[in-house]
């Protein structure tokens, strides 16, 4: 199946998107084939006057730790479980394009887009293009990951093709629920100096298990079929919300299908530490 720039136009009208603060999850294998590629779908949102933000993640700036720093027991990254020994690092540098691949074509197009903006995470960037764009991104600073969803009262989810595994504001809402964020080392460039700094930033955990969400976001779901992709729409804080009180309620709801995932087991043990 194609899905045509036309079938976008009409899907960004139908569900009022014109002028809206976007955080898109996307898939382009779920458009079957997107007629034109990414830009197919960037440009009509882009001319609708919406702020696009997605996900622009990149691992290879992940390091082991300095010498002498110390150990980080409980965090799916070291004490008593062992601290990673990781290869050679790519130093992060938020003026390129490089993006982790699995991330998927439509951010990696995004990213490329004459005007966007980039944040500063090494590790979990986002990537930006639209009125407020800019000033969304400045909020997210290395420890608060999350800071880009602060006081956006007016901002929607878009997935696009993905489940919520997809969705980084969950872990938002898991921090909100008493979760604390794991912390790793990352190495970037300075924009300032130019010099390699190695940083210890702040990331989330496991998202594999949340799905089990679900139930307790559907009644805010808007959903709509665009082309060959299924489309769902979220208010931002509601979603957070909701998934906040889904976690405090049973912290163990987003452990993944792996028992023995450590990720999702010290998630989900910081929250009475």
């Amino acid at each position: 199946m194609i899905t045509t720039r036309q079938e976008i136009e009409q899907a960004i009208a139908a569900l009022s998107l014109g002028g809206k603060t976007l955080f898109i999850h996307s898939a382009i294998k779920s458009f079957g084939q997107l007629e034109g590629g990414p830009d197919t779908l960037l440009d009509p949102l882009i001319a609708a006057g919406c702020t696009v933000i997605m996900p622009s993640f990149t691992y290879d700036p992940l390091c082991s730790p300095p010498a002498g720093a110390p150990a980080m027991a409980d965090t799916a990254y070291g004490g008593h479980r062992g601290e990673w020994l990781l290869p050679p690092t790519r130093p992060y540098d938020y003026r390129a394009n490089e993006i982790e691949p699995s991330m998927g074509a439509i951010p990696r197009a995004l990213l490329n887009k004459p005007g966007r903006v980039r944040s500063q995470h090494p590790i979990n960037s986002f990537v930006g293009i639209g009125p407020l764009a800019e000033s969304i991104l400045a909020q997210q600073t290395l420890q608060h990951v999350y800071g880009l969803y602060d006081n956006q009262p007016q901002a929607w989810v878009l997935t696009m093709g993905v489940s919520l595994t997809s969705v980084t504001p969950i872990h938002y809402g898991e921090q909100q629920a008493g979760r604390k964020l794991f912390q790793r080392w990352a190495q970037q460039v300075n924009p300032s100096t130019g010099e390699v700094d190695t940083n210890l930033v702040a990331i989330g955990s496991c998202s594999n298990g949340f799905d089990k969400l679900q139930p307790y976001v559907q009644p805010i779901a808007r959903e709509l079929k665009v082309g060959a992709s299924d489309w769902t729409l979220y208010p931002l804080q509601p979603l957070i919300t909701r998934c906040k009180r889904a976690i405090q309620q049973q912290q163990a709801i987003t452990h993944c299908s792996d028992v023995n995932c450590l990720r999702c087991q010290d998630a989900i043990a910081s929250a009475t530490r």
